[in-house]
């Protein structure tokens, strides 16, 4: 399951390490941004994505083969 608005550190796939919050942006429909960091406060090593619907959200997680502890 994909938490939106809350950190999670990512346990294996890629990345694996990091942090990652997904935040909803206020498109219509709503799309999302991916935040990354080496730690939990998101101040080090960030970047980010961004995909343009949940479908697409989900497709992302399963490429990136991300299993996360929220």
């Amino acid at each position: 399951m994909i938490e939106v608005e809350k950190a999670g550190r990512i346990r294996s796939g890629d990345d694996a390490g990091k942090y990652v919050k997904i935040q909803e942006l206020p498109d219509s429909p709503p799309s999302y941004l991916i935040l990354l960091a080496h730690d939990r406060q998101f101040e080090h090593g960030c970047g980010d994505h961004w995909v343009e619907d949940h479908a697409s959200l989900e497709g992302f997680f399963r490429e990136s083969q991300w299993v996360v502890d929220w």
